[in-house]
């Protein structure tokens, strides 16, 4: 009885925060600041293992570096999540000169943040919002939450355009900027595979809607290109899988070849980046991504990557660095509350049988990777230059100067 009572509050709940608790939320008549580097504060999952923590993590950093003011807000308590990592920021008393704020929280976040900080202390500023999406139509609750931002930035192309055509508010492409620190070496000892082996490796989420990051087309391409006798192996590194069903459905997949191994544990960032580096393919047959934050970091380690030739990641996956699957559209299935309510939303299913030839390609000519590979890096970082947050706030001082909200207007989708 408890576990449908849980259910059912936590269906009230969303209810009632996407429809009514973001109309109660007021827009801050906040002007972008005159001063060329304002104080900012960003909000975030700062001490949180996770793809929206990392996102604040490297706004922050980068903001420091380009010479703002920063002070930095983690919101872990204020959502009963626990302390993942440790994250050490200089103290400061940057509060009563706070004139911007950048959120790292997607909208069904916000409420609840904007609540604890204070009404008051939110109206006092001008607020962005760091929005990550992967469809081409956004929930109604998004939506609202754009009642009350004064401008959105996102990590790619593709997310930017598709939240441009509900908004006149400035909606602007801000480059993850992906960094990578030393990797931890002896991973390949540690699973068990010979360094001359071929590896394979594929990072993802159970929580982060695992039909979204599509780890079993993954496997039916491996399976399909290698027989057990190959010196080829697969690793899938997850987490928060627990004893889930998804978890459960993909064992049983990976059963039908003894080199494919699932960890589901909790990683050092020096691990991942360990097992990116010594992978000799980074492979993302996703349906969907915002942005692609593993492929790009596999990128910056040299690591070529085979993904699905949609979404967030096209803004640096090309045909020069990376070996792009095909795909075909298709209606979105999922149970994912992220997806609730959405109708005629399509993604991309990557084509499993391309995938498997482009693998056994590699394999068997190393060369194909070692001419990608040359590029990854100095791909990635022009991308990660060239849209930085430093130029999008620049730019939002130009739309206040002129007047405008936008430069070119968009239809606007309700």
């Amino acid at each position: 009885m408890k576990p449908f009572l849980n259910k059912l509050a936590r269906t009230v709940y969303r209810q009632l925060r996407a429809h009514l608790l973001h109309r109660l939320i007021p827009k801050s008549n906040a002007q972008f600041p005159e001063e060329e580097k304002p104080v900012i504060e960003v909000i975030g999952f700062f001490q949180s293992i996770s793809g929206i923590g990392e996102s604040a993590r490297l706004c922050a950093q980068q903001l420091a570096a380009d010479g703002y003011r920063v002070k930095c807000v983690s919101v872990e308590d204020w959502f009963r999540k626990p302390v993942e990592i440790a994250w050490h920021w200089p103290a400061n008393d940057l509060e009563r000169d706070c004139q911007c704020r950048i959120f790292h929280l997607n909208p069904p976040m916000l409420p609840t943040a904007i609540l604890q900080m204070g009404i008051k202390k939110f109206r006092q500023t001008y607020n962005i919002g760091y929005w990550a999406w992967e469809l081409e139509i956004i929930p109604r609750e998004w939506v609202n939450a754009l009642n009350y931002m004064n401008a959105i930035f996102t990590p790619s192309t593709f997310t930017t355009n598709v939240i441009q055509g509900y908004t006149r508010i400035p909606v602007l492409t801000v480059t993850h900027p992906v960094a990578t620190d030393a990797p931890t070496a002896g991973i390949r000892g540690r699973l068990g595979i010979d360094e001359d082996a071929f590896l394979i490796s594929n990072i993802f989420s159970f929580g982060s809607a695992m039909e979204r990051k599509n780890p079993q087309a993954l496997v039916h391409a491996f399976t399909q290109a290698f027989s057990p006798d190959d010196r080829a192996y697969l690793i899938l590194k997850a987490n928060s899988g627990a004893d889930s069903t998804e978890k459960q459905q993909l064992l049983a997949l990976m059963s039908l070849h003894p080199n494919i191994q699932l960890i589901d544990q909790n990683w050092s960032r020096a691990d991942i980046l360990g097992l990116l580096h010594t992978s000799d393919i980074y492979a993302s047959l996703h349906r969907s991504e915002g942005f692609g934050l593993t492929i790009a970091e596999a990128m910056l380690l040299d690591t070529p990557t085979l993904v699905t030739a949609w979404s967030g990641n096209m803004d640096f996956c090309n045909q020069d660095n990376s070996f792009l699957v095909p795909y075909h559209a298709q209606a979105v299935c999922s149970a994912h509350p992220e997806f609730n309510g959405l109708t005629n939303a399509h993604w991309a299913e990557a084509d499993a049988n391309a995938a498997a030839q482009w693998l056994k390609k590699i394999f068997l000519d190393s060369a194909l990777a070692s001419s990608k590979g040359k590029l990854c890096a100095q791909q990635m970082r022009d991308c990660i230059a060239a849209n930085k947050y430093q130029f999008a706030l620049e730019k939002l001082g130009l739309y206040k100067n002129s007047g405008d909200t936008l430069k070119t207007p968009v239809p606007i989708r309700l």
